[in-house]
Order: C-alpha cells, then sequence, then structure tokens
C-alpha cells in the first residue's frame, strides 16, 4: 500500500481529467483508514500530451495506488493506435475508469461534503487552489432548472477529476459472473 507521508496510515490514489487544449488535471488524494478523503495535491497543465502527465504519475515521489479515469479514456486515439488508458497503464499505473452518469458522481461528492449526518469525508487542501476555484464556480445552466448535467464552460475540469475518482472509491464497479449456457 502506498501512503501518503503527509497522512500516516492513509492509502494515496488520484483522479484525473484528460484534455489537451483544455488543461488536463490530476488530484493526488490520502485516503484514511476510516475513509476520509483529503486532496493533498493538484496538477492543472494545458498543451501537453499525455504521455508527460502519465510520466509526473509514475516517476512522482508519490505514486497512487490507482488512478480514477473518464471512462471515455479506453478510446483509441485515430493518431497513436493506443487509449489515454493504455498510455496510464502502460506507464505501470492501475487505472479505474467506472461507467456513471454525471449526476451519480456528483450526488456521491456533495454527500461526502455535506452527508446527511456526521462530519464530511472529503477535504481539500488549500494549496489546490484551482480545485476550489473549479467547485465554486461549477454552476448549472440558468435556462434549465431541471437539468442533472452542469455546464460545460471551463472550470469544470478539475471537478471532473474529482468526480472520477470519487465514482471509483465510493462505487466501484463490481463484475459478476453469469453462467454461460451453449445451445
Amino acid at each position: 500500500v502506498h501512503a501518503d507521508p503527509e497522512i500516516a496510515g492513509s492509502t494515496l490514489i488520484a483522479g484525473m481529467d484528460f484534455g489537451f487544449r483544455a488543461p488536463t488535471v490530476i488530484l493526488w488524494a490520502s485516503v484514511s483508514i476510516t475513509g476520509v478523503v483529503t486532496i493533498t495535491r493538484e496538477r492543472v497543465v494545458k498543451e501537453v500530451v499525455l504521455e508527460s502527465h502519465a510520466k509526473a504519475l509514475a516517476d512522482s515521489d508519490q505514486i497512487p495506488v490507482w488512478v480514477g479515469v473518464d471512462p471515455a479514456g479506453r478510446q483509441r486515439s485515430g493518431q497513436t493506435g493506443k487509449s489515454d488508458i493504455a498510455v496510464l497503464t502502460q506507464r505501470g499505473l492501475t487505472v479505474k475508469a467506472r461507467p456513471s452518469r454525471i449526476a451519480e458522481g456528483i450526488s456521491l461528492v456533495s454527500t461526502r461534503l455535506k452527508p446527511a449526518s456526521g462530519d464530511p469525508t472529503l477535504f481539500i487542501h488549500n494549496r489546490c487552489t484551482h480545485l476550489i476555484e473549479a467547485l465554486q464556480q461549477y454552476h448549472y445552466p440558468p435556462d434549465n432548472p431541471v437539468t442533472m448535467d452542469p455546464v460545460k464552460d471551463g472550470p469544470d475540469h478539475a471537478a471532473d477529476a474529482l468526480r472520477y475518482m470519487v465514482i471509483n472509491l465510493d462505487n466501484p464497479h463490481k463484475a459478476s459472473a453469469s453462467r454461460y449456457t451453449p445451445r
């Protein structure tokens, strides 16, 4: 188990939102033995190829146990023939990419920030200024008050990286076995 030296006994995970013109965002988080998540570090960089981000994660002094990413990262690039997830796994990183609806991820993040009872279970270090700003600016379209999908206008990348992390932590994909019967 990789532990964050800042929080003894914790496990280090990460969340990532892919981008190029828009920034790629990587968030590192410590998960305590009681399940409390603390976002400890962020990387927000534009116009850098994914291989550089993968190298930054794999060569970091804090290598995460896994990285939660957008499931769209399974699609192969027309340029390289590799998927974004393949680029990360070729660097030795474990990747989780659970499909989910945006509203499901937002609900899980919101529940950690403001649970129905008890203390919050998600904290953000004040040095993670991009994530804090993104969460403050995250909003829904004012002309469609019933939509469950937020406006995708820039500050959403850090929030998406957080959402991918939390969805894979709190509601991991569960495989089920079935019995195949040939005809």
